[in-house]
């Protein structure tokens, strides 16, 4: 059920930030004020973080995660995982044709609602965590999370994208989890190489996520601040900040969510084949 509810979450979500981040005059008033702090040298820009992300690494991606699955004899999971991969590639990509964006605020650049490299790296984290043992999730999903996070930062302050575009993708990608995860195979069958690992590194990256989260938002909050206080003569550079700070949110809000939904934060332990509590 939990899946399903961040599936429907992730539905929800999409049509809503783009109703009203991209459909509205306000809303493309206040996104085009980040990027007006986007620097022309950097207009449009690229960096390898982002050129990683292409249609070779991809089936890449998904062969090494059904190659994974199947060392694990978890075939059934590494298939559901590349349909989390490529089924968010594929809205994503249909989206951005479906969802226009009209011109009702003065914008002059182009529609690119959602990111498709967010949605990507998105879902290839939790692709990645669905083909990963328990016991090694932790590093995986810390290692996963800030190379989203840094893709989300790299795409607005390149001024490739907006932060509804950040969002939406951070939807895509939870959606096609929630539903692959809720209709799926099982991940974890306790017996079967799914042990968990020690209780402390996974309540510490449950910490960790809460106050990143909680310390983005309050930099993106101050810097709104700023940006109201000085006015229009300097407020695009911190309206930029803003941006990314809600950008990194996003991301880190949705990693939190399933990390959360995944139960590893407080999961019992399993046991071995013969009923021993595997070590904690």
């Amino acid at each position: 059920m939990r899946w399903a509810v961040l599936a429907a979450l992730g539905f929800v979500i999409v049509p809503s930030v783009y109703a009203v981040a991209v459909l509205t005059p306000l809303g493309q008033r206040v996104e085009d004020s980040a990027l007006g702090g986007v620097r022309s040298s950097d207009l449009f820009g690229s960096d390898t973080a982002l050129n990683v992300i292409s249609v070779p690494v991809i089936l890449l991606l998904v062969v090494v995660i059904a190659a994974v699955a199947f060392a694990r004899r978890r075939l059934a999971v590494g298939l559901a995982a590349g349909v989390v991969v490529l089924a968010s590639a594929s809205t994503s990509t249909v989206l951005k044709d479906l969802a226009v964006r009209p011109q009702i605020a003065g914008s002059t650049t182009p529609n690119s609602f959602p990111s498709g490299h967010a949605t990507i790296a998105m879902a290839a984290l939790f692709a990645v965590l669905m083909v990963t043992p328990r016991r090694f999730r932790s590093i995986v999903l810390v290692i996963g999370a800030a190379y989203a996070v840094f893709v989300a930062n790299q795409t607005v302050v390149y001024g490739w994208h907006r932060v509804s575009d950040i969002v939406g993708a951070c939807a895509v990608a939870l959606f096609w989890l929630g539903i692959v995860r809720a209709v799926g195979p099982r991940v974890d069958r306790g017996a079967r190489g799914d042990r968990d690992g020690r209780r402390g590194p996974r309540r510490v990256v449950t910490a960790v996520l809460l106050v990143a989260t909680g310390v983005v938002a309050a930099v993106g909050v101050a810097a709104v601040v700023v940006a109201v206080s000085r006015g229009s003569a300097g407020d695009h550079e911190a309206m930029l900040v803003a941006g990314r700070m809600a950008s990194s949110a996003s991301v880190l809000l949705t990693v939190t969510a399933v990390w959360l939904a995944d139960g590893m934060h407080h999961v019992a332990r399993t046991t071995d084949t013969s009923g021993i509590p595997a070590p904690v």
